[in-house]
């Protein structure tokens, strides 16, 4: 990061969130082209307004913020962030129920963390999650597509409030968070979970220390993702997976929504990655054996651009039951679309051992 800012973005109530100038791509060196110009942050109203820049490198393609916050200012962007938000009561119906079954029967079948009660009725209508490959994808993306390990460490890293420790806690997993939003961690040690505040870096835990370490939509908002990547190698032990989850800018979401697109996010997505130039970045940071593509699980994404594209801004309350039919039949399409474009999907997920693999995906 530039020493000396030479851009800044005025804030609400006299604050600034100052910002340098960052023209050549972080992965490869090769001078970006604008992508978008003047972008505001729609969805939690940090002031400002923001250009993403795109690397001309076909084989890379990273976006990025230009001009980038400092590292510094970047926690005030996440005064109003939905970590802070109580989560919403689900309503308690007989429908939820019987999924709530189903989805325990197939997370016990498809990746054997098992469950106590569960029967093999419930085990035969587990199987009904394969004719709905949105909803699978949704529950196979919620736990990292994750096989059961005995006593296994996990570590998550931007764990937010600790909702999906929760559920990994539940799975089996001897769970660990850190995040750096202060809001977000108090709200996950008061459901009991061990969190740590601040970076990964930052925490100076043991090298070796555990099985897996995931993120999900976590890499595009840090500053220096190579050196999170190593982090992460570092402290898995031999043969331990890395899983990470982030927006896919050349998805069919920014192809037909673009500057509406909700993966863009700024100023908090400081990056927004490719296949290509993810897998690249983890080979940087010594990581092996590693599988890389794009995935159809957020429809959630396209119904939120669809909402920004109409409204100008994302309402988070939960939205008619006819846009989320629409979302669902787009999520299907797009998932047949994989089929003939492997990069179609709104999300990339990247799966890495430190040696040799123990089947995390």
């Amino acid at each position: 990061m530039a020493a000396t800012c030479q851009a800044s973005r005025e804030g609400a109530e006299g604050a600034e969130i100052r910002s340098a100038p960052r023209t050549d791509c972080y992965a490869c060196g090769t001078p970006g082209q604008i992508l978008h110009e003047h972008l505001r942050d729609r969805l939690f109203g940090t002031p400002g307004k923001w250009n993403i820049r795109r690397c001309s490198n076909p084989e890379c393609k990273l976006a990025w913020l230009d001009p980038m916050p400092v590292v510094e200012d970047i926690p005030k962007a996440y005064k109003s962030y939905y970590t802070h938000d109580e989560d919403p009561a689900a309503p308690d119906n007989l429908a939820r129920r019987v999924y709530h079954v189903i989805r325990d029967a197939y997370i016990a079948s498809r990746y054997r963390h098992e469950k106590a009660g569960i029967s093999g009725w419930a085990r035969f209508l587990g199987c009904l999650i394969y004719l709905n490959p949105i909803r699978r994808a949704n529950i196979d993306g919620n736990i990292f597509f994750l096989r059961s390990k005995q006593n296994g460490r996990l570590l998550e890293v931007g764990c937010g409030n600790g909702a999906t420790l929760e559920t990994l806690e539940s799975l089996g997993w001897q769970v660990e968070g850190v995040d750096f939003d202060p809001a977000a961690v108090e709200r996950a040690r008061r459901r009991g979970l061990q969190v740590h505040l601040g970076t990964l870096s930052g925490q100076g835990l043991p090298a070796g220390s555990f099985d897996v370490v995931v993120s999900n939509h976590v890499i595009e908002h840090v500053p220096d993702p190579v050196d999170l990547l190593r982090e992460c190698h570092r402290v898995l032990k031999p043969g331990g997976n890395l899983v990470v989850i982030t927006p896919n800018i050349e998805g069919w979401g920014h192809r037909i929504y673009g500057a509406d697109w909700r993966g863009l996010e700024p100023p908090r997505h400081l990056y927004l990655f490719t296949v290509g130039s993810l897998a690249a970045l983890s080979a940087r940071a010594g990581f092996a054996a590693c599988k890389c593509r794009s995935m159809v699980r957020a429809n959630g994404v396209l119904l939120a651009s669809r909402i920004l594209q109409r409204a100008g801004k994302v309402d988070l309350r939960k939205p008619s039951f006819a846009l989320r039919l629409w979302a669902e039949a787009t999520g299907l399409a797009q998932w047949v679309g994989l089929f003939v474009d492997r990069q179609a999907g709104e999300e990339i997920v990247l799966s890495c051992s430190k040696g040799d693999s123990v089947g995390a995906m």
